[in-house]
């Protein structure tokens, strides 16, 4: 599997505000994780302000994934022989804002959890 990020669209516009990414590599959307990280003097910070994992979900190589910041049901369309699917991170407000925010795509197929008693 293989993701990459193609454009953060529309920012500040609630309605249209979205992260544009591509498939490259089929495979579960499931390992990535899409976190909005701060950013100064040209790299990203360990500030982090939202992380969305994505859902187990098989996408195909071509297909692309679009993450919207405004509330939504999460769906998929198909265009072209390809397929677009939605997600959406459920904000009352824009949160690509301001220009010091840079969209993080990590791949994370191995993790582990720990719940304290």
């Amino acid at each position: 599997m293989k993701l990459k990020i193609t454009n953060i669209r529309d920012r500040n516009d609630l309605a249209k505000e979205r992260v544009v990414m591509k498939v490259e590599l089929g495979g579960n959307l499931g390992e990535y994780l899409l976190i909005q990280s701060s950013y100064s003097e040209n790299s990203v910070t360990n500030g982090v302000y939202e992380t969305y994992w994505f859902p187990d979900k098989d996408v195909s190589a071509g297909d692309f994934v679009v993450v919207y910041s405004k509330t939504g049901i999460n769906s998929e369309k198909p265009f072209n022989g390809v397929k677009s699917h939605f997600f959406y991170l459920g904000k009352s407000h824009p949160i690509w804002d301001t220009k010091d925010r840079a969209a993080v795509l990590m791949h994370a197929p191995v993790w582990e959890s720990f719940k304290p008693e």
